[in-house]
């Protein structure tokens, strides 16, 4: 029997980070990026990004128009992958030009991913985060806050027609530290605290996923 196959379009839903570690800072911008790993046959890796707004770490995303929420309408077959990254607090100019270079860091890391991601499970499931936190790290002042991966099949989802949410949950890729300095005796302290550490549970993002 061949592999089931489906033809999904994959929009965005909501998402709740609760430590962002921005501070006191409310409302907070982010670049959301998702990764299709192996979708099919010949096909190593599709991403796609999206700018996302977190009003006390979570958002609300299914009302926004279908263009701010759309990450890929694909064919996937048997087996595959989606992973989610998340960048930290980005201001408006930083997202603006992250989103800029991300477009070129795609294509420049895209042949170097898809050998990586051609070798056995654990590296496959691996590279979809490793060369999403390559790319972010050349552009200075951004890196990730959570990253989340989800191992799928084809046959998971509806025929044609039908619809269903899917939830990725969100690890920390770096440990989160809240930084504060005091004066005492004319002089500067600074103290750290670990708000959380690299890969402890930190959300989750929900996609609603439909069969065309």
């Amino acid at each position: 029997m061949g592999q089931v196959k489906r033809t999904l379009e994959i929009t965005l839903h909501s998402i709740h980070i609760p430590v962002t570690g921005a501070g006191l800072d409310t409302t907070t911008s982010h670049l959301l990026t998702a990764e299709l790993v192996w979708p099919r046959t010949g096909t190593a890796r599709k991403s796609a990004s999206q700018s996302i707004t977190l009003r006390k770490g979570s958002a609300e995303l299914a009302a926004l128009n279908w263009g701010r929420r759309i990450l890929f309408k694909e064919n996937v077959e048997g087996r595959f992958a989606l992973a989610v990254t998340v960048t930290e607090s980005l201001d408006d100019e930083e997202l603006e030009k992250i989103l800029r270079f991300w477009a070129g860091a795609a294509l420049g890391i895209g042949a170097e991913a898809a050998d990586d991601a051609a070798g056995p499970l654990g590296d496959l499931a691996a590279a979809p985060l490793k060369y999403a936190a390559k790319a972010v790290a050349k552009y200075p002042g951004a890196s990730l806050l959570v990253e989340g991966l989800a191992e799928l099949d084809a046959a998971d989802f509806p025929t044609s027609g039908g619809e269903r949410l899917l939830t990725v949950r969100l690890a920390a890729a770096r440990t989160l530290l809240r930084v504060s300095r005091r004066t005492v005796n004319s002089r500067s302290r600074v103290s750290r605290k670990t708000l959380l550490e690299k890969g402890a549970d930190n959300g989750a993002v929900t996609l609603s996923v439909r069969s065309l």
